[in-house]
């Protein structure tokens, strides 16, 4: 087993003081008495956000306790994030940052040759859209069939049980009821939940003239959809671990609703002890719940280092579990960390997995914001809308979303500090630039989805959980990034 005191990453020096001189040296008008001494006494009156937020872990934990800051304000605290993250970065992993990507076999990897690659992978998360797909397009319904969690079967309940009121209507009259996953031939449309009809497809008129596509021997850039074959192929034996919250949870669901192999677990708590799901006949998968993406055995007592009550820290980095799963899919999810503890915890992890399993691939995909007014959309039908060639629902009382064409913008903390719920969008955002910039240094990959997410409210699981999606639903999407990230790496 290795020292894991000599490896611990040194506190970030000078983060926290920085952020204090910035704000009280800046916003010296605001009192920060009354925003302490409210601190934690709670609210009757409280929103959509606030109730995801304390979802993910103890609610005070996540209201800011310091002063509010405007767009103007936000935007130094972005640079003065990313310019002591680069800092860091050039501490820890040394001037010479990484040019090959752990874990995988690319052949003749120079510097260059990983930046082409990273940069191909962000062409398809931030070059795309949204692509309606329905009818005789598809020789099957959209959407993965969903065979795990039952709780992320949510919004099909929704659908058929607006189906079924249907049904009783059209028997009534004499006409033909339609149901869950039938193809409406009349009408050219499969029966199924507008919110799985969108596929993410990137523009391969950008991705597909980048320099990587041009490199001899560069495998093949276009940009393909998932098959469960291809996908074990590009494995190469491997096993493959998602650790992180209850949103990347999901994640686990997807990539096995995608293979159709059985489920021998449910639930965020209960993967990591049990028998691990087969995904190929050489590759299995296994999930483990761990909200801060830690290293838990290396606290250190003495130094006063206590894992919090409010977050869950499965030990998913032992020695046991890297040794047999040699592709890490990691991500933080919504529980809240200020930035300095964040980048701390960050650090510390990805440097382990840098220096002792420097033949462990690690992806970090990027936290997605929560949808402000998915509970709204859930009250005006969403799940149960069917959408016409009028473009509007053929379902009295619903109404139809679709996907958004831009992608919402930050807004200026609230006033009142007791009111301003964390993460906010501009912490997401912020910190995934965090994220980034450490795991590339170490030779990890970023998946940079968080763009393609943020343009999707519609499809959330709803009553109060803002932040997780239905299943099958957008993050479907996320099987055939995996497999084109994976393909690429494998040239």
């Amino acid at each position: 087993m290795h020292s894991l005191p000599e490896m611990g990453a040194k506190p970030i020096a000078g983060f926290l003081a920085c952020i204090l001189l910035i704000q009280l040296g800046i916003y010296y008008r605001t009192s920060l008495h009354a925003s302490i001494s409210s601190f934690g006494s709670g609210s009757s009156d409280i929103n959509n956000e606030a109730f995801i937020s304390g979802s993910f872990g103890d609610p005070v934990r996540n209201r800011h306790p310091t002063v509010p800051l405007s767009l103007k304000e936000l935007d130094v605290l972005d640079k003065l994030s990313d310019t002591i993250v680069q800092v860091e970065a050039l501490r820890v992993f040394g001037k010479d940052i990484p040019h090959n990507i752990h874990g995988a076999t690319i052949k003749g990897q120079t510097r260059e040759r990983a930046q082409q690659i990273r940069d191909q992978i962000q062409c398809w998360t931030q070059n795309g859209s949204w692509v309606r797909i329905d009818g005789h397009a598809l020789t099957r319904p959209p959407g993965i069939p969903h065979i795990g969690d039952s709780r992320f079967g949510r919004c099909d309940g929704r659908f058929m049980k607006s189906l079924d009121q249907q049904a009783q209507e059209h028997e009534g009259e004499g006409g033909h009821a339609h149901y869950l996953g039938e193809l409406d031939e009349k009408n050219d449309r499969w029966v199924v939940r507008e919110a799985t009809k969108y596929k993410w497809v990137p523009n391969e008129a950008i991705c597909g003239q980048l320099p990587l596509s041009k490199v001899r021997a560069a495998p093949s850039t276009a940009y393909e959809p998932f098959e469960a074959a291809k996908f074990c192929r590009v494995l190469r034996q491997r096993n493959l671990m998602v650790v992180g919250d209850v949103t990347q949870y999901q994640l686990h669901d997807v990539i096995l609703s995608a293979v159709q192999k059985p489920f021998v677990c449910h639930g965020e708590l209960g993967c990591l002890h049990r028998s691990p799901h087969e995904l190929c006949a050489t590759s299995n998968l296994k999930f483990s719940r761990n909200d801060v993406i830690s290293v838990p055995w290396a606290i250190d007592p003495e130094m006063e280092e206590f894992p919090s009550a409010s977050t869950v820290e499965q030990p998913w980095a032992t020695d046991e579990l890297l040794q047999e799963y040699k592709i890490v899919l990691l991500n933080k999810g919504l529980v809240w960390r200020p930035d300095e503890e964040f980048l701390n915890e960050l650090v510390f992890t990805i440097k382990y997995l840098w220096r002792y399993y420097p033949n462990t691939m690690f992806i970090y995909r990027a936290t997605h914001p929560i949808s402000n007014n998915c509970t709204a959309l859930k009250e005006a039908g969403e799940d149960e809308a069917i959408a016409g060639k009028d473009g509007r629902s053929t379902v009295p009382g619903t109404i139809l979303q679709t996907p958004l064409s831009q992608s919402p913008v930050r807004t200026k903390d609230n006033k009142d500090p007791m009111r301003v719920f964390r993460p906010t969008l501009a912490d997401v955002q912020r910190q995934n630039k965090m994220a980034k910039h450490i795991v590339e240094a170490a030779g990890g990959i970023f998946l940079d989805t968080e763009k393609m997410f943020s343009l999707r409210p519609d499809g959330r699981m709803g009553d109060g959980d803002c932040s997780r999606f239905c299943a099958p639903g957008p993050l479907d999407a996320y099987t055939d990034l995996l497999y084109n990230t994976l393909k690429i790496l494998e040239a």
